[in-house]
């Protein structure tokens, strides 16, 4: 192992690295450290630091602008020492491509001109709120009607139409029922002095002094891409700006993720903004992934969502090959979807239920929708006339599912919910500390919309505390503090989706009903949990009852400690369900 300390090599702080260091890079690919000085590195986009990746989730683009360009390394360490690197304009700051035993530790993300804006409201009415910009924080223009920012490298950027929300000043938490309660479609008005009228589509929740965080730019890049990695660790990371999903992870083998955190940057004035989407978007590994010790606040989307990617069959190809389509605009055009050997699983679109298992032989790549893929042996009669229905068949590859551990985490109040998965391999949520503005956790699987598939065999939610922050806003799939949320059109209750989700030891302080939702489940376990009504929240969620549980078989709620006065007697309810054990 041999150590490149960068200063020696010419690639200096207060200087544009971009090139030098990508070339450092090429150079040393194997057994290197590499030693960055606690200092300021700057970053722009290059003609010659831009490739073709499709990333997960994210918007389609010819190509991507990157950073730090790592690629086919081997054995190699980035030691930042606090290193803070700025980048300019839509960038990618890191992208790890076909690693192996790569180590990033030690490093500050940011943007002097930050990937989100926000503004402080200054006055309310129904669909209106006025709010004043800091020109200096936030550099913004008004430009043929739109308000739009500057994010460097000569690059503006329009308001996003929806997804504008609003956080009280104190404990910068998202107001109760303010999510996405903020839209542009009527348009901004200039009301001189970087003060700005927003006319929503519909009622504004705020009250002067809150904080709107306002989205801009568009979802093109991720702040720690890695494809085709193995056994990669990223630790001691702060994002405190990022244009698209914060660190996202595809058909990758054993990442780790270890304090990185998600946070404004205070010292630049900045109270709530860093991330634009996701924290962690995990889809397709294999292996483990591990989540620890970080922290998450003010993100525009999901902290952690751990998933594969389904897709639709549309024509059978003789008796062995298939044609299949991505599903979702922002996850096609995959390069790794699958290889031979992989284990492919046949879904019933309807009921959403595993029909058949092949082992697959080649895999083509059509078009950025469109793929065939090849079997190992024929495919029975059944699957081949289900495949000519176009619309009745999906397939998932199970190969490239990831156990997932998720430990002594603070999931600060952020858009949406915290932790969303989707892997039929062990998950473990325990320790962590939720201040959701939706759902806390939602075990999720569809093969009908967003595509995220990934029915749930072994999950365990322990010793975790869920405070009266979460669930204060109703997004999609946000029927209880943890809501089990498969999407299936025709649920059989005799064909559960999700099995064996035991949700034990934890501590519940909630304003009311729901706790917990839960949706085509077997095994399913509330054991020994303590269930507070906070008295400083009111309910205000449409579901009525503390547990509602739907087509599931052979749930156990025992042993629950419900403290406090709530506001309807009736804890359990249940639709289309077989063999519950509960007690009061």
């Amino acid at each position: 192992m041999q150590t490149i300390y960068l200063s020696e090599q010419g690639v200096r702080t207060g200087e544009d690295i971009t090139v030098s260091l990508c070339k450092l890079f090429c150079e040393y690919r194997e057994n290197t450290t590499f030693v960055f000085e606690n200092g300021d590195y700057y970053f722009s986009p290059h003609a010659e630091m831009k490739a073709d990746y499709r990333l997960s989730n994210t918007d389609v683009a010819p190509e991507r602008t990157l950073g730090l360009w790592l690629k086919k390394m081997k054995n190699c360490t980035l030691v930042g020492n606090g290193a803070r690197l700025w980048f300019a304009g839509h960038m990618q700051p890191f992208t790890l491509d076909e690693c192996e035993n790569v180590t990033i530790q030690g490093f500050v993300i940011n943007w002097k001109k930050p990937m989100v804006a926000e503004g402080i409201v200054q006055a309310v009415s129904d669909k209106t709120v006025d709010v004043y910009v800091d020109p200096d924080k936030f550099p913004h223009r008004m430009r043929d009607g739109q308000l739009e920012f500057d994010v460097g490298a000569d690059e503006w950027y329009p308001l996003v139409r929806w997804g504008h929300n609003v956080f009280e000043p104190h404990f910068r938490t998202l107001r109760r029922k303010a999510g996405d309660c903020i839209s542009t479609g009527n348009g901004v008005t200039d009301l001189g002095g970087d003060r700005y009228r927003i006319e929503s589509h519909r009622e504004v929740v705020a009250c002067p002094g809150d904080i709107v965080v306002l989205r801009h730019n568009s979802r093109k890049h991720a702040g720690i891409f890695s494809e085709h990695c193995r056994d990669i660790t990223i630790e001691d990371v702060t994002v405190h700006s990022c244009g698209g999903l914060g660190c996202l992870s595809q058909f990758c083998h054993n990442m780790t993720y270890r304090r990185v955190h998600f946070v404004p940057d205070r010292a630049a004035g900045r109270l709530i903004t860093n991330g634009r989407d996701d924290g962690m978007h995990i889809t397709c590994n294999s292996g483990t992934v591990t989540i620890t010790e970080c922290t998450f606040l003010g993100l525009m989307d999901d902290p952690i969502n751990v998933h594969a990617c389904c897709v639709k069959v549309t024509e059978a190809i003789g008796n062995r090959a298939l044609r299949c389509q991505y599903g979702h605009v922002q996850a096609q055009g995959f390069k790794y979807w699958a290889k031979a050997g992989d284990e492919i699983v046949f879904i019933d679109r309807g009921n959403m239920s595993c029909v058949y298992k092949a082992k697959a032989k080649a895999y083509m790549l059509e078009a950025i929708d469109t793929f065939t893929i090849e079997f190992e042996e024929e495919l029975p009669d059944f699957v081949l006339k289900m495949a000519q229905k176009g619309a009745a068949l999906a397939i998932d590859n199970v190969t490239n599912t990831s156990a997932f551990v998720c430990t002594n985490n603070r999931f600060g109040s952020c858009r949406a919910r915290s932790v969303l998965i989707s892997t039929p391999k062990p998950v473990l949520i325990e320790n962590n500390y939720f201040e959701s503005s939706g759902s806390a956790v939602l075990v999720a699987g569809d093969a009908n919309g967003w595509f995220e598939s990934g029915e749930c065999h072994d999950v365990e939610i322990r010793g975790n505390v869920f405070t009266q922050a979460c669930l204060t806003s109703n997004y999609e799939f946000c029927e209880g503090v943890i809501s089990v949320c498969p999407v299936v059109p025709k649920p059989e209750v005799e064909k559960p989706f999700h099995k064996h989700i035991r949700i034990v030891d934890n501590t519940f302080d909630t304003a009311d009903a729901p706790v917990l939702y839960a949706y085509s489940c077997e095994g399913l376990q509330f054991v020994n949990n303590r269930i507070f009504k906070s008295p400083a929240a009111e309910k205000w969620h449409p579901n009525e009852n503390r547990i509602k549980l739907r087509y599931c078989v052979g749930a156990s709620l025992q042993n629950n400690q419900w403290i406090g006065t709530f506001s309807d007697d009736t804890i359990l309810e249940q639709e289309h369900c077989l063999h519950t054990t509960f007690d009061h």
